[in-house]
């Protein structure tokens, strides 16, 4: 089963690679590589997998939870992470978290 180095590592791999693959599009799109209409099936494709995210959420363990939010705790830090991704990457596991906690606390 993973545990916290998973997640952590999964966090910060995906950070950054969101983060190349958002340079790459926007270097494209800007110098006419691709047309800027692909640039919306590109966030379409990502409200999709965010909310695969989410979806996912209550089936990873805990300790892979706690990786994954220490290491997006590590990138918001570095800027690499907005307001809005914070929330949706960051609260709702927290909140799962917690969830997972009390409940083990009153069983």
């Amino acid at each position: 089963m993973p545990r916290a180095e998973h997640g952590f590592t999964r966090a910060i791999s995906e950070v950054v690679g969101g983060f190349i693959v958002s340079v790459l599009l926007s270097a494209f799109a800007s110098t006419g590589l691709i047309p800027s209409s692909y640039l919306l099936m590109f966030e379409l494709f990502n409200l999709v997998l965010t909310i695969s995210f989410i979806l996912a959420l209550p089936y990873w363990g805990s300790g892979y939870l706690f990786g994954w939010l220490f290491g997006l705790a590590i990138m918001s830090q570095s800027g690499l992470v907005g307001p809005l991704d914070f929330v949706i990457y960051f609260v709702i596991p927290f909140i799962i978290l917690i969830v997972r906690f009390l409940k083990r606390a009153t069983d």
